[in-house]
């Protein structure tokens, strides 16, 4: 109980970290299903250079579009199978076509919807199916690789950013303040903390939404913001005290 009590003093040096705190939560719980959503679309456009083999290897055979979709549900066992064997299951009360829109609107995929809508103006057209699904196939693949670089190049230098400036900067700042400025010798810099953590802060919900611009997520970056916000303020503060107690 003591320990909570300290903790909840430690927070009140700043009105801003007391606000933030409690909404860190809620918006964490808004912020991990979009990153699992983003995982889920990410599995199924991967997937599709297959399926758009598989459906070009089938129509080469001489089966219809339909036929090879249903086959490709019945081989695979991973969400694209899944959404698939949907469709084909909603295709027996409904059209075709309908069910295969209903697929590409449940994958949730910009990619996913412009293959089908180019699919269905194939079939309308009567164009060599075969041919243009093994086209689409490498062209995809092609750009599930641009992608898949871009996106690790990305990752890595907007997550350097957030160590810097969530971590790193309120670390070395605590650190200072704490160490020129010791209670035991009269020359405490705790004051300074009511500039500081608003200061860290804005800088961490800055940096969070250039690494989400970096990303080309920024709406879904934004719920990261108390997070990395209440994190660096915490570190900050926390490293300060630390060392003051251990000096003292």
């Amino acid at each position: 109980m003591q320990l909570l009590w300290d903790f909840y003093e430690l927070l009140g040096v700043s009105i801003f970290l007391v606000f933030m705190l409690p909404i860190t939560l809620p918006c964490l719980a808004g912020a991990i299903p979009g990153f699992f959503e983003r995982r889920r679309r990410r599995q199924l456009e991967e997937a599709l250079p297959e399926v758009l083999e598989s459906i070009s290897s089938s129509i080469g055979a001489g089966l219809g579009l339909q036929q090879a979709l249903t086959d490709i549900s019945r081989t695979r066992t991973d969400e694209t199978g899944k959404l698939l064997a949907q469709a084909i299951d909603r295709s027996r009360s409904t059209s075709f076509d309908a069910a295969l829109a209903e697929y590409a609107i449940n994958s949730r995929s910009v990619l996913i919807q412009r293959v089908v809508n180019l699919l269905s103006t194939a079939v309308e057209q009567d164009a060599p199916l075969s041919e243009i699904t093994n086209s689409m196939s490498v062209e995809y693949d092609r750009l599930n690789k641009l992608i898949n670089t871009r996106e690790s190049e990305m990752s890595g230098q907007s997550m350097l950013l957030l160590m810097l400036m969530c971590l790193l900067l309120p670390g070395v700042m605590g650190f200072m303040f704490a160490v020129f400025g010791l209670a035991a010798v009269g020359a405490y810099w705790g004051h300074i903390h009511a500039v500081m953590v608003p200061y860290l802060m804005a800088s961490a919900a800055l940096s969070v939404v250039v690494s989400g611009r970096m990303l080309g997520r920024t709406k879904q970056a934004m719920w990261w913001i108390p997070f990395w916000s209440t994190l660096s303020a915490v570190l900050y503060i926390g490293l300060f005290e630390a060392i003051q107690a251990g000096m003292a």
